[in-house]
């Protein structure tokens, strides 16, 4: 005998008792058989509102109708069986069945309200954890857990539908319930792909149900049950549905989403593509003028020109050509620093022997300036890759004096092993940066049209490279202007391969 049919009949007993007890109260004053009857009737209308069922208010009025005939009408402590008997028990049975319809129908109301109104607090709980959601992963997940929470079963989601080979599911389980092995097999692979062919739910008898998960004939995926569809109750049934209904408008949400992303990355790169193409065109038409028009002037005028302003034309032409080579350099830099996600080949080299390297190559172009070298004693392994950090640094050298003005600019590089990383610090002794210049310093967006670019040499795409580069190595680049006067650049590369 379970809890609530005890609880039912001592509720009936209590009080059958109590109006007993005021029945023998009003016959001790006189107070008239009607009103006793009304106290009975109001007993078992109670008794039949609150207990569930007709038998309890069944069972009361009988009782009721055989214990106030005994105790209450003559002759006392006997039965009587007069007429009033039954007209008595035959009232009390109308106000139980009266009474039975009456609370049914009001208790049947209740309860749809009630799971009315938690459907629609589980509605939008499912929206709002569901459409807030810009993650497919956790799009999957939440609807999983709803589902097994509610059908008490475990639950497979198949996103990457193909035509054949083996399916991946997302899997929950539910204790006492089939395992991941059994929504791998084949069988399953077909129904769950003829559910998603058929854009309809499938079920069967040997393996089980399957609901496709669609909106506006598009299929997202197909939920799997072990469990048929009769089996499922009216509630199950529509709560499938929901959570089937809301996880497809998920899905459409972030479709859409990563659609519009997707669009606006394009329409961006397109734009970087074009200012970069509008940079280089710019950057490459001035020396090769200065080139051409060398060259036309040595092979019209060799003969009259005199030798010193020759070798100043060939100089010229020497020097827009290496400049020439140095961007080409730089845009090789750039292919091969971004080509397959921005790998860079690393290897353990000695920073002293780079700086070196470096320099020596920019005293052939630069040979009177002064570059002066502070770094550590002991030896520093930094794990990078030579050909890029070198064109860093001879990016970095060439202009401090591309942009001295026309003054004298000398450069000290200094070297710093701080941590976990080895911080390089490059400052010169010309006019600086422009303010205006810095905040777009790294960028190589700048274009023809921006007021403060350099009207002979971009500024921005060989330290655009440069940011590319340290960025790849997991450091950092900076630069800004000194107090004393000059510009300085500093990045920052770690010690360690793996950061």
């Amino acid at each position: 005998m379970n809890k609530k049919r005890v609880k039912n009949i001592i509720f009936s007993f209590c009080i059958l008792c109590g109006t007993l007890l005021i029945c023998e109260v009003l016959y001790r004053n006189n107070f008239g058989y009607q009103n006793i009857n009304i106290v009975m009737a109001m007993a078992i209308f109670i008794i039949t509102a609150v207990t569930e069922g007709y038998i309890y208010g069944v069972s009361s009025a009988i009782i009721g109708v055989f214990t106030y005939d005994f105790l209450i009408t003559s002759p006392r402590f006997g039965f009587s069986f007069t007429v009033n008997f039954p007209v008595t028990l035959i009232v009390l049975l109308l106000v139980v069945f009266t009474s039975s319809i009456i609370t049914t129908s009001i208790k049947a109301q209740a309860e749809q309200a009630r799971q009315k109104c938690q459907h629609a607090e589980l509605l939008y709980s499912i929206n709002r954890k569901l459409l807030s959601t810009r993650d497919l992963h956790t799009i999957i997940r939440y609807s999983m857990d709803y589902l097994k929470d509610e059908l008490m079963h475990s639950v497979a989601f198949f996103e990457d539908i193909k035509p054949d080979g083996k399916l991946n599911p997302y899997f929950v389980y539910v204790k006492d319930d089939v395992g991941i092995e059994y929504f791998i097999k084949e069988e399953i692979f077909y129904f769950v792909r003829l559910a998603a062919d058929k854009q309809k739910a499938l079920g069967d008898k040997d393996y089980g149900y399957f609901l496709p998960i669609m909106t506006q004939n598009v299929i997202y995926g197909v939920f799997a049950f072990s469990f048929k569809e009769k089996d499922l109750s009216k509630k199950q049934r529509m709560f499938l549905e929901l959570i089937a209904e809301q996880t497809a408008q998920a899905f459409r949400m972030y479709r859409l989403v990563a659609e519009q992303q997707e669009t606006k990355v394009m329409m961006e790169t397109e734009k970087v593509k074009n200012s970069f193409l509008r940079s280089i065109s710019h950057d490459l038409r001035t020396p090769l003028t200065s080139i051409i028009g060398a060259s036309s002037t040595l092979l019209e005028e060799g003969n009259k020109i005199p030798y010193e302003v020759q070798a100043k034309l060939a100089e010229g032409i020497q020097n827009d050509s290496q400049w020439l080579l140095n961007m080409i350099e730089n845009i090789l830099s750039i292919t091969k620093v971004q080509n397959n996600g921005m790998v860079i080949d690393k290897s353990e080299e000695i920073v002293e022997e780079v700086i070196e390297g470096v320099i020596l190559t920019f005293r052939k172009r630069f040979p009177n300036t002064k570059i002066t070298v502070n770094q550590p004693d002991n030896v520093i392994l930094l794990p990078i890759d030579i050909m890029l950090i070198s064109q860093v640094l001879t990016n970095i050298l060439e202009n401090t004096q591309r942009h001295a003005g026309g003054q004298r600019s000398d450069v000290t590089i200094e070297v710093k092993e701080e941590d976990d990383f080895v911080r390089f610090l490059i400052a010169d002794t010309g006019p600086g940066i422009d303010p205006k210049i810095l905040p777009m310093l790294f960028n190589f967006t700048v274009t023809p049209e921006n007021p403060y670019k350099d009207s002979t040499r971009n500024l921005g795409i060989g330290l655009s490279i440069c940011k590319t580069i340290i960025r790849a190595h997991g450091g950092e680049i900076y630069a800004n202007n000194r107090p004393e006067g000059g510009a300085q650049f500093m990045f920052t590369i770690p010690l360690c391969s793996e950061k």
